[in-house]
């Protein structure tokens, strides 16, 4: 944890290296995202470009307030990197549970939405919450700020 608080540009910067990868050799492939009647089409590599910026400009930010001596909060800087990080490992976990429905019996369909309805659920709060951990993140770093170097 001690590692977390003091590096944690290192472990954006780690993931941003394992997106890119990833993006790379799946090109070809997209993500699709249903939003009621709505689908939204992105391909991987684009997908981890943007998880890339959106990892480094993190990576940059904690990098500097660390190295230029501001007063984060510790346990808002361990808090936010576990959920950063551990917000999309459960988004994929939830994503890779969903089952594909087949048509046929009524009973095991119906039961199979109910079940992807509660992944979606989950994937929506996991979203919700790594949204809110952002926020909390921008409270941190105005604090450090307003507090000055130490």
């Amino acid at each position: 944890m001690e590692y977390i608080q003091k590096n944690p540009y290192f472990i954006f910067l780690a993931l941003i290296v394992i997106f890119l990868a990833i993006g790379f050799l799946n090109a070809e492939e997209t993500l699709d995202i249903n939003i009621h009647d709505t689908y939204y089409v992105i391909s991987y590599l684009h997908f981890a470009v943007l998880l890339s910026v959106i990892y480094t400009f993190l990576a940059i930010l904690y990098f500097a307030l660390i190295k230029l001596n501001f007063p984060l909060i510790k346990w808002l800087i361990s808090t936010h990197v576990i959920v950063s990080v551990g917000g999309l490992l459960l988004i994929w976990i939830f994503s890779q549970l969903k089952r594909e429905m087949k048509p046929g019996d009524i009973e095991s369909y119906t039961a199979g939405m109910t079940f992807n309805d509660k992944m979606l659920l989950g994937i929506f709060a996991t979203v919700v919450t790594m949204i809110a951990m952002q926020v909390v993140f921008v409270v941190n770093v105005v604090q450090a700020l307003v507090k000055g170097r130490s």
